[in-house]
């Protein structure tokens, strides 16, 4: 499923565990069954990879390095395009 993109050339992808590109390298110890995923624009290809949780966390800080809460990002989003 995929769940949006970004301006830098991703997308985000929702899947299922099992169709983890680098399973390996997934930080992930809470048994989540669906992953994100970071797609290229350009090559189509996986780039990075998170569980459901670590994913919610990234976003959250990515939220507070910018000083905007969960809450006003779609209107700083709006702003600023």
């Amino acid at each position: 499923m995929t769940l949006g993109g970004f301006k830098s050339g991703f997308h985000a992808q929702k899947v299922p565990r099992s169709e983890a590109k680098w399973e390996q390298f997934l930080i992930c110890n809470h048994d989540c069954p669906d992953i994100i995923q970071l797609v290229s624009h350009v090559s189509g290809e996986v780039e990075f990879e998170l569980c459901l949780i670590e994913a919610a966390r990234m976003g959250k800080v990515l939220l507070e390095a910018a000083g905007v809460t969960c809450e006003n990002a779609s209107r700083t989003e709006e702003k600023h395009t």
